[in-house]
């Protein structure tokens, strides 16, 4: 289980760094620090918790089903939002909404700080905390300006990095549906001793979604080709 969590994150981390890639160099400043500001805001409450309540948390099924779907829902999000960029990009319209969702960098990449940040807690020791803090809000800062800035260096064609953030979104998904699968293992409290197939059956459905999605995506790069081919 913490291996799954443990890649969500680094999933969830790579695909808000490639959905912020898309903008220009000023969104992605303006992000990056703001992204620094949160994680230094909040380490009094990362400080708060101990090992034994991150590992509570890990071992609650409620908490990793509820991560699981928001999880779901937010990779599904960013493949609409991948598909109307690419529409965008080869000048098709594209829905109003999408177009303004492009701008959202998603919720998930919180959680993603929050743990990564409390794991360095706890493995830096004999240091304050606030200067841990600033350490780790100022690398953040760093890796979210350098990375999706190296990026678009290395890739500097847009439907490259949406087709890359689309695989990652397929990963975010697959890993939540295993998240889901092992909370139906874990201990309940005896008055809730039975299987909560809920959140199970709307991970399934989302990925049912997920599928039509992408095979909406192969129909439309069939178009897009035949349209450069002629």
């Amino acid at each position: 289980m913490d291996l799954v969590l443990q890649l969500l994150f680094a999933l969830a981390l790579l695909s808000t760094i490639f959905q912020i890639s898309q903008w220009k160099t000023p969104g992605i400043l303006l992000v990056a620090f703001a992204i620094g500001l949160i994680a230094y805001l909040l380490y009094p409450w990362t400080v708060a918790q101990s090992k034994e309540q991150m590992n509570t948390w890990m071992q609650n099924p409620v908490i990793m089903q509820n991560l699981a779907v928001i999880q779901v829902m937010e990779g599904l999000l960013f493949i609409g939002i991948d598909l109307s960029i690419l529409k965008k990009y080869f000048g098709q319209p594209v829905n109003r909404y999408l177009k303004y969702a492009s701008y959202f960098p998603g919720l998930f990449w919180i959680a993603a700080v929050l743990y990564t940040q409390m794991v360095s807690f706890y493995f830096f020791s004999g240091i304050d905390f606030e200067t841990l803090a600033i350490y780790f809000s100022l690398g953040l800062i760093a890796c979210f300006i350098a990375v999706p800035i190296t990026i678009k260096s290395i890739l500097p064609e847009h439907y490259l990095r949406m087709e890359l953030r689309y695989i990652l979104s397929f990963g975010q998904i697959l890993g939540s549906i295993i998240i889901t699968i092992f909370c139906q293992g874990l201990p309940y409290k005896p008055q809730q001793n039975n299987y909560d197939l809920t959140s199970f059956l709307i991970v399934l459905a989302s990925a049912i979604l997920m599928v039509f999605l992408g095979w909406i995506w192969s129909r439309l790069g069939e178009q897009i080709k035949n349209k450069w081919k002629y």
